[in-house]
């Protein structure tokens, strides 16, 4: 399977202090025509009424709505932010589509968490029990705790809960010493995961993220430590739980778009005085995508977020551009066989209204023998972002 590097239409480009989406070349072409439409006379147009814009070679345009143009001045202009740094980004693919400030180290505040729990994983399992000692209870006044006393066994399972739900700091602190020893040893260890991770704009001093000089992420360090962390399956479905119950301790998880916005499952909250409101959201839609958001001190993180979804899942969308076999997909040799021709999928992540502009192309031919074979191409524009074998089902009579 040969697929363009292009087929992925959603990279990005720095503007100032934020990250516009890089439209394809000819999709800024036309936006600019249509700008330019609307300020004067009209300048391409064909018989129906349509905006045109021309290929280099003036053959096969492009034909472009206004709707399909009105999309793309939205994702050009971005969604509303009011957070200090933040970003968005395809989880699956990895393509960030929007972002701004995104590699200024700030506060984290609790979303050091995510690190905690991975790194204290690596040393415990879920069903070791822990006794809670009483450094795991040096929590300055006014800071979230699980609840724990000096003593008590728990398992780890229940602190990481009561680390990720809560947000208590006691967990996170029990996990920590439990692991390393102590919460120094523990940092050093979670300092080494971030340099070999590549989170060049991290940096722990503490294992629950109460601020403390020299202790700050990037947002799109956190980006990277979520996703990371989301591929634990024990990680994944703790931050997708509301509420849980454990060992006496009834843990409510702090991310309110967990029952309030469609598809979320994760990821992780964080407030403290420096670092303000932030948040690391993750929300999926079947057969649409899977968004990945990070606001760092924000004044609104829930609605904020929300804003940052609505603007993955209304202007972006994976598709399965795969030639499907069915009868409107066949072909018929010079003996008079008839094939049902298909691919495997090809998965395209892509603006939505460049659906519209795809152009699939079948190329076959059949040797002197009356054996077939064929390439399937999907282009946009003059992008040809696909190119694979063609797989033939000969019918019986």
């Amino acid at each position: 399977m040969k697929i363009h590097p292009d087929a992925r239409i959603s990279p990005t480009r720095t503007h100032g202090n934020r990250t516009r989406p890089a439209l394809p070349i000819l999709a800024l072409l036309a936006l600019l025509a249509w700008l330019s439409v609307a300020a004067g006379p009209p300048g391409g147009r064909n018989n129906f009424g349509r905006p045109v814009l021309w290929r280099s070679n003036h053959a096969n345009p492009i034909f472009l709505t206004q709707g399909q143009m009105q999309e793309m001045s939205a994702i050009a202009q971005g969604p509303a932010t009011r957070s200090r740094a933040g970003i968005v980004q395809d989880r699956q693919s990895g393509a960030v589509l929007w972002q701004w400030n995104a590699d200024q180290t700030l506060p984290m505040a609790s979303v050091t968490k995510l690190m905690t729990v991975q790194v204290a994983l690596e040393t415990l399992a879920p069903e070791d029990v822990v006794t809670v000692p009483a450094a795991a209870l040096a929590i300055p006044a006014g800071y979230v705790r699980m609840g724990l006393q000096a003593g008590q066994k728990v398992h780890v399972s229940t602190l990481l809960y009561g680390a990720l739900l809560p947000s208590g700091n006691d967990a996170a602190l029990a996990l920590a010493i439990a692991a390393a020893g102590s919460e120094q040893a523990f940092v050093a260890k979670m300092n080494a995961r971030a340099q070999e991770w590549g989170l060049s704009h991290t940096h722990f001093v503490n294992p629950h993220g109460i601020d403390a000089p020299g202790h700050y992420a990037s947002a799109r360090d956190l980006a990277q430590l979520a996703l990371r962390a989301l591929q634990n399956p024990l990680i994944a479905e703790i931050v997708a739980t509301p509420v849980k119950d454990a060992e006496g301790f009834h843990l409510v998880n702090t991310n309110q778009l967990l029952t309030s916005y469609p598809g979320a499952y994760g990821v992780k909250t964080g407030t403290t005085d420096n670092a303000g409101q932030v948040l690391i959201g993750a929300a999926r839609r079947s057969g649409q995508g899977d968004a990945l958001t990070v606001v760092m001190n924000s004044s609104d993180r829930y609605a904020e977020t929300a804003g940052l979804m609505d603007f993955y899942f209304d202007h972006w969308v994976w598709i399965d551009a795969g030639l499907k076999q069915d009868v409107l997909n066949r072909a018929t040799g010079p003996d008079g066989a008839r094939y049902l021709l298909s691919t495997p999928p090809v998965p395209l992540f892509m603006q939505r209204w460049q659906i519209a502009e795809l152009r699939p192309m079948r190329i076959i031919s059949f040797d002197a023998a009356g054996q077939p074979s064929g390439l399937y191409q999907v282009w946009f524009g003059e992008q040809k972002l696909v190119e694979i074998p063609i797989q033939f089902q000969r019918q019986t009579p």
